[in-house]
Formats: C-alpha cells, sequence, structure tokens
C-alpha cells in the first residue's frame, strides 16, 4: 500500500476534484483506494458522500475526529473506525471541522519527537499510522490524502507520512509563487524527522509502532483550470504555463533533491486538465466523478464530454502511479 497526497499552498486550484476523479479513475483499473480527508473543510467528504451520509457519520462517530480524538485527550490510541464504502472497491474516511483539534497538538509533538520524546513520535506518526491502520481495514492498494492548502503542522504530518506528493497547478501568478513555498517547508520537515529519527534511535526508544521513512517524493504537478481557444491555451494563460515547469524546478524539486529526496526521472508535468465548467458542479451533486455522469445529468454533448474526461483522469492516474517506482535521477 502506498500513500500519495494531493498538497499545494495555494488554494482554488481545483484539487479536491482531481483527487477524487483520480481515485475513481484507479478503481475503474481494479485498484483499492481509501480516500482519507484531511482539510478542515472537508471538500473531499462533499463530493463523495450526500449530506444526509455526511450527517450519519457525524451522529454515529465515524469521521476522522473520531479516530484522532483519543490522541488529542492524551487518553488513549488511534480510535478505527469503519470507512463509508462508495463504490464496489472505494471507500472514505469522512473528513470533520474539529481536524483543527488535532492541528493544535501537532507543533508541542514535533519539539517533543525533535527531542526524543516517545510521547512527540506518537503524535507526530498520527496521520502515517491511521492511513496504514484504514488501508489495511480494506486491503487498499492507495491512500490518497487530499490536504489543506496552508504549510502548517497538520500538513507537515501527512507529508512525512506519505510515499509520495502531487501538486495541483493553476496557471497564475499566485499558484506559482507558492512553489518555493511548498519546497522549502518539505524539504525542511524531512531533514528534521531524520534529526527526529537519530535521537529516537540514540535513546534506544522501544516504540510499539513503526516510523515514517519521511521522505516524500515530488511525483509532479497537474496543470488545470485554464481556457482554450481551437485547442490551444489562451494567450493570458500561456505565459504562466510556460514558466511552471522551471519554477517547479527551482521552487520544489531543488530543495528536497538538496535534501536527498528521490526525485522521479519522468518530467514533472503529470498532465493538463482543460476548463470543465459545467461538469464539475453536475458531478459534485450527484457524488460523482465526472466521467460517472449519466444521459440524464449530462445531456448531449456534455455526456459525451463527461464521459470522454475518463482517459484524461485515468492518463493522471497511470502517470502518478509511474512516478512511485524507485528511480531517481
Amino acid at each position: 500500500m502506498e500513500i500519495i497526497s494531493f498538497f499545494n499552498h495555494k488554494g482554488g486550484v481545483g484539487k479536491t476534484t482531481l483527487v477524487y476523479n483520480i481515485g475513481i479513475a484507479l478503481a475503474k483499473k481494479g485498484k483499492r483506494i481509501v480516500f482519507l480527508d484531511l482539510d478542515a473543510q472537508a471538500n473531499l467528504t462533499a463530493a463523495a458522500l450526500a449530506p444526509e451520509r455526511i450527517i450519519d457519520t457525524w451522529n454515529d462517530g465515524k469521521t476522522i475526529w473520531s479516530c484522532l480524538k483519543p490522541v488529542v485527550d492524551r487518553s488513549g490510541e488511534l480510535r478505527e473506525v469503519d470507512l463509508q464504502q462508495i463504490r464496489d472497491n472505494v471507500w472514505v474516511l469522512p473528513g470533520d471541522i474539529r481536524l483543527s483539534e488535532f492541528e493544535e497538538i501537532c507543533p508541542q509533538g514535533w519539539t517533543e519527537a525533535l527531542a526524543g520524546n516517545a510521547g512527540g513520535f506518537r503524535v507526530s506518526t498520527t496521520v502515517h499510522r491511521l492511513a496504514v491502520l484504514l488501508g489495511e481495514q480494506v486491503s487498499a492498494d492507495y491512500v490518497l490524502a487530499d490536504l489543506g492548502p496552508n504549510v502548517g503542522a497538520l500538513n507537515r504530518t501527512a507529508l512525512l507520512a506519505s510515499d509520495g506528493f502531487v501538486i495541483p497547478m493553476a496557471p497564475d501568478l499566485f499558484s506559482i509563487t507558492a512553489l518555493p513555498s511548498v519546497g522549502k517547508s518539505t524539504s525542511l520537515w524531512v531533514e528534521e524527522w531524520r534529526a527526529a529519527k537519530g535521537s529516537a534511535k540514540r535513546r534506544e526508544l522501544d516504540l510499539d509502532f513503526d516510523l515514517p521513512l519521511g521522505e516524500p517524493s515530488p511525483l509532479g504537478y497537474i496543470s488545470q483550470q485554464f481556457t482554450t481557444y481551437r485547442q490551444v491555451p489562451a494567450a493570458a494563460y500561456k505565459q504562466w504555463i510556460d514558466r511552471i515547469p522551471q519554477e517547479y524546478e527551482n521552487g520544489v524539486v531543488g530543495p528536497l533533491r538538496k535534501a536527498g529526496v528521490p526525485i522521479p526521472s519522468r518530467q514533472p508535468l503529470i498532465g493538463e486538465v482543460r476548463n470543465l465548467s459545467s461538469l464539475i458542479p453536475m458531478a459534485q451533486r450527484s457524488q460523482s466523478a465526472v466521467f460517472e455522469l449519466s444521459g440524464t445529468e449530462a445531456r448531449g454533448s456534455q455526456f459525451t464530454r463527461a464521459r470522454d474526461t475518463f482517459s484524461l483522469f485515468e492518463g493522471l492516474a497511470t502517470g502518478i502511479i509511474g512516478r512511485l517506482a524507485p528511480e531517481s535521477e
């Protein structure tokens, strides 16, 4: 099982739409998928579950908060809950606004881990241990995590829990200027985690759980949501599209390579997604992937266009998985 995070410091780049559609595409190829909603806004949960079902998970104590509460309270270990099944081989752990309470204890846990304190490692490995626990529950091939748009303490634990991460990009100035923040923060976290593990080894801590490697590979970026004219990107966006490869190399790949993280040998651009306009809200209303829309939900040319997106998202999924192979520059 492998853990893949979707992450960008810049919000509004269609991250959740990508996670969901790529995950469903992988499932249609026979893979077993767990969606892990690590954004307190719970947009992935809203994409996957009908409102009444979300309310039921909240009332029944089957959200991510239900899992994390004993760790936050320091009253016990992670609590395992039943995942919500949404397809034959797809499950989701619903998000929860109270996830922010777990994030509040992460900085102290990080400080304690750096000092070689066992309790600090317990907090700092929570996301990794949760992903492994849930993945084993359904024999998942991949856990896909949707992260919030920040470089905070929760995302630090999530990225260090991951085997790799994907950066959704919008072709604009703000998305590009967020890249150095992603690279700088992640490379620093990798180096600090190595130091923390070294401290645990020197102190010969007897931990009853495994520590994640903590070297998430930058799997690449996906450029999306730009308009086209006769299949050519609009001029207003093209200038930013042209800048992304070098900015990604300088802002993300460079710092992580310097930190000793394996870099995929493939080109960093995983693929491009054109503006799917009205198809996105249609899919969201029915908790569907875009390519799952029926002829009654999307009519005529819209239905054909929706169906055609399967090859797009399947290609993105294949590109991501291919970059997880143990090859580096």
